[in-house]
């Protein structure tokens, strides 16, 4: 049995060094962009015996050769990917050139040439597989905002832990390649690919990596960047309060989107906006030329990298010039800079004329966002002669075996009865046999490996076997360290960082995975491969879900190899000692563990490090207890220091100085989870917000007002909330603002409610509406289905918020301001419309229990008094009344209400 083992490790080896010879001659062919359709790589160095049975999972032999019992054992299956919606993802000019031909179109695949390169069969197969779902392949143009997000996304979250860094100049070794995206993938199906990869490739060689939908589109615009679409112009929308034209140079880019020339649509219309319009103008004919610029914003025009007009319009916040020269036929780049300032509606026209052409808008026919024009994409059209040509051959040749895992249409041998000379392995392949184009040491390493796992003495893989096989078919060693293989490489390890400073490698490397079946609970193990649990929020770095049924079996396997459980020394103290105790020794008037470690979600002193409540959930507390003694042990060069040392402790009055006695009180203290006082030296972060002499706004999650909600308190103690969703006043208040650490302790998503007290809430729904008489119900539509836009706010110069926002033609601006009333507290509110408003608008102020309460007020379920002026008007009874008013332009007389306590 020795001998075998020893042989079979000699094979496993060999296999290995072929992989591996044969992907550093792929890897010289490769583009630096490449593919989701990969094989993964081998190395022979730090890959272990199983080596040469994972080229045979990698290339799914198993789908067209069964293997008994015991090989199977020794098998991962790489499935190929589901073909049922390919038509959304790829677009058909690459799925035919790569079914003509897969190691051209995409080296380094693990997708056998089954066409020999005939076209014919190739168009045919492409027409079915676009035809066996809805096709709706479709192109979309690089957002530069996003592909800058993407960027740094990709490079931190893990991605280049298998994909070569796009920021470096050549190919990481060992890298798994990727196509020229471009052309293959449609920017949704990539998106919808990247947020779960494992419902097109169920065995998990491509992971999840936890993307938020912004996340995958960020990445997805980055990878695609090179997707040319034709269009006039491209608008960049940019971020920040701007103080000049100048600042554009220098602004935060938002988002960048295709334009039909230079016109205000869309969001560049908003009142605020800053952008910059870009082109290039095909001139035909050289001469001279005069352009004009026309805005009511502050706005400049560049041609050739100079800028000619509106460079002094920022403080006349409008423009009107012209600028003549001479051009020669050709190309010439031209931008415009705008921003809306002012009272006036936003605009801006650029002219020109010159020889032939009469005063007019430059047409976009002369525009062109890229310097050379960018034809129209081709549409495939499928062909159902071609396509029915396409479902034969797709039968014919077994397809459904690989990508839909059904059992071959025509018996093959199975990998027992395999001749090793003939089929894929044959030196010669004949017409019908799939080519994986092997070379000859390739050929000789498998052919052992199948000799291998053909010994009638073949046994099943130990643990150990079982687990390193794993660990390289999923490549975990690309990241984490194990049994001295694996870890980041050379290449990569710049691209592995934290969000906070101080921490060294350990706040920035994956964690060694020696001895975690020893130092992790089971349920924790398979929380981490199966959920993507994490206690590492400083760590840029994701880690990736393969899914629970690719590796599941890890934990399990984990736990057999490592698990050395030791007694835990019994102790005496009562539970509410040893919390009150392990309190003391977490907090400055102990051991000050709070100095680096979090404590339910509330930050540390310094490095911010691992959330100490979370121990019990995730640790054996046999294993915790040896750590505490010497963490250095455990983790080699760890910035934990040594507390017990020699198994003494530093605080000899506190329990005797007894170091189990602790220990157990500290593991009893943090098991209290989120229930657990807190230490000395750390309480419940307290982020109240203090108003004084000018106003403080506020936007996040709100109680009423929505997770849109923006929020300000004015000074007086006199607060409101508008939920920007609706576009509607949510709630009033009188007393303290808030006390925003909820948005903080809970990542963000707590919901918080107003400190203050008599708190006045308004109805949810749209606060417009067209009524053709006062007997029609209000609308249950809201916001945007209502024809609603949130466009932001201005603030005064006591920090008192404008906000603007437009129902369908009618723009608002809405603005509120403490007011006396007669000694009373009062908010006194301005809405001035400009633009158009439909017949029948009505404004709806408030609706509940309202009373009169004096000439043209009305007191609300006795709490607030409102006065909206002589055409305001109550209807309804009882608990169920509104308060309207109709709604008129008028730019000398805005609507103003007086809201007072």
């Amino acid at each position: 049995m020795n001998e075998h083992r020893k042989r079979r490790s000699e094979i496993h080896r060999g296999i290995a060094n072929a992989i591996s010879n044969h992907w550093k001659k792929a890897a010289r062919t490769l583009p630096i962009l490449g593919s989701f359709h990969c094989l993964v790589l081998f190395s022979a160095s730090a890959r272990g015996a199983t080596d040469g049975f994972t080229s045979i999972g990698e290339m799914n032999c198993t789908a067209c050769h069964a293997a008994s019992e015991k090989q199977a054992a020794w098998i991962l299956p790489k499935v190929a990917p589901r073909i049922s919606d390919v038509g959304n993802r790829a677009s058909g000019e690459w799925l035919q050139r790569f079914l003509a031909s897969p190691s051209d179109a995409m080296p380094g695949t693990t997708m056998p040439d089954m066409l020999h390169g005939d076209a014919e069969k190739a168009e045919a197969l492409t027409h079915f597989l676009v035809s066996s779902g809805q096709h709706n392949f479709r192109r979309v143009a690089p957002d530069r905002g996003a592909v800058a997000r993407g960027d740094e996304l990709f490079h931190s979250v893990g991605c280049v832990a298998c994909h070569s860094p796009q920021r470096a100049k050549a190919v990481a070794a060992g890298s798994v390649p990727l196509p020229m995206m471009a052309e293959k993938w449609s920017f949704d199906g990539l998106r919808r690919f990247l947020l779960d990869p494992l419902a097109t490739r169920p065995s998990g060689r491509m992971p999840a990596m936890r993307l938020t939908d912004g996340e995958a589109a960020d990445i997805a615009h980055y990878l695609l960047r090179d997707t040319k679409l034709p269009a006039a112009a491209e608008i960049a929308y940019y971020r920040g309060r701007m103080r000049s034209l100048d600042g554009l140079d220098s602004a935060e880019l938002s988002r960048t989107v295709p334009a039909n020339g230079f016109t205000l649509e869309g969001p560049s219309r908003d009142r605020g906006a800053a952008v910059r319009f870009s082109a290039w103008l095909n001139v035909e004919k050289a001469g001279d030329y005069t352009f004009f610029l026309n805005a009511t914003g502050a706005s400049r025009f560049s041609i050739d990298g100079q800028w000619v007009m509106g460079e002094d319009s920022w403080e006349a916040e409008s423009v009107k010039e012209k600028h003549a020269l001479r051009l020669d036929t050709g190309r010439h780049e031209l931008e415009v800079d705008y921003i809306h300032r002012g009272s006036k509606d936003p605009s801006l026209a650029v002219e020109w004329e010159g020889p032939g052409i009469m005063r007019e808008i430059i047409p976009p026919s002369r525009l062109s966002a890229e310097r050379e024009p960018v034809a129209e994409p081709l549409v495939f059209v499928v062909d159902k002669t071609k396509a029915e040509k396409g479902r034969a051959l797709y039968a014919s040749l077994n397809c459904a075996a690989c990508h839909e895992a059904k059992s071959p249409a025509q018996n093959f041998p199975s990998l027992a009865s395999l001749t090793a000379t003939r089929g894929c392995l044959a030196e010669k392949k004949s017409g019908a046999v799939p080519d994986f184009h092997f070379d000859a040491a390739q050929r000789a390493s498998l052919r052992e490996s199948l000799a291998a796992l053909n010994r009638a003495d073949i046994t099943a893989p130990t643990s150990q076997e079982r687990l390193s096989h794993t660990m390289n078919s999923f490549r975990c060693t690309a990241c984490h360290i194990r049994d001295g293989n694996g870890g980041v490489n050379a290449d990569r390890s710049a691209f592995f960082t934290a969000n906070v400073d101080d921490l060294g490698d350990e706040g920035r490397l994956p964690p060694r995975l020696d001895g975690v079946g020893d130092k992790l609970q089971i349920e924790w193990i398979r929380k981490v491969l199966g959920e993507g649990a994490s206690v590492r929020p400083y760590m840029n770095t994701r880690m990736p879900q393969f899914g629970a049924t690719n590796v599941g079996h890890l934990a399990d396997l984990f736990v057999a190899l490592d698990r050395h459980a030791l007694p835990v020394a019994p102790v005496s103290d009562k539970p509410e000692t040893q919390r009150e105790v392990g309190r003391k020794l977490s907090g400055t008037d102990g051991l000050s563990c709070i100095a680096c470690h979090r404590f339910n979600r509330q930050p540390a002193h310094q490095l911010q490090v691992i959330d100490l409540t979370t121990a019990p959930e995730r640790l054996n507390e046999d294993w915790f207890r040896q750590f505490l003694r010497d963490p250095n042990r455990f983790h080699p060069g760890t910035r934990m220091p040594m507390l017990w040392p020699g198994g003494r402790s530093l605080l000899p009055d506190v329990l005797d100085g007894d170091t189990d006695r602790q220990h157990a009180a500290l593991w009893t203290y943090f098991s209290d989870g989120p229930k657990a006082k807190f230490p000395e030296g750390l309480s419940r972060q307290n982020m109240e917000l203090i108003v004084a002499g000018e106003a403080v706004v506020y936007r996040g999650k709100l109680w009423e007002a929505g997770f849109r909600a923006v929020a300000t308190g004015y000074p007086g103690q006199l607060n409101a909330a508008f939920d920007a969703e609706e576009m509607r006043l949510a709630i009033l208040w009188r007393g303290r603002f808030l006390n925003v650490s909820p948005h903080w302790s809970v990542q963000g998503m707590g919901q918080i409610r107003p400190l203050g007290t008599d708190q006045v809430l308004f109805p949810h729904g749209s606060p417009f509406a067209i009524l053709a008489d006062s007997a029609v119900p209000w609308p249950r539509e809201t916001g945007k289905d209502l024809g609603m836009k949130f466009s932001g706010y201005q603030l005064d110069k006591l920090k008192q918020p404008t906000l603007l926002y437009s129902f369908r033609t009618l723009n608002v601006e809405d603005f509120l301001t403490p007011r006396d009333a007669d000694g009373k507290s009062a908010l006194h509110r301005t809405l001035k419309f400009t633009g158009a408003a439909p017949d029948g608008l009505h404004l709806r102020i408030a609706a509940g229990k309202l009373a009169p309460d004096g000439e043209h007020a009305w007191r609300l379920d006795g709490a607030l008094t409102i006065n909206a002026g002589a055409k305001s008007f109550v209807r309804g009874t009882g608990e169920k009344q509104e308060l309207l008013v109709p709604v008129r332009v008028d730019a000398e007389h805005p609507l103003e209400i007086e809201y007072v306590w």
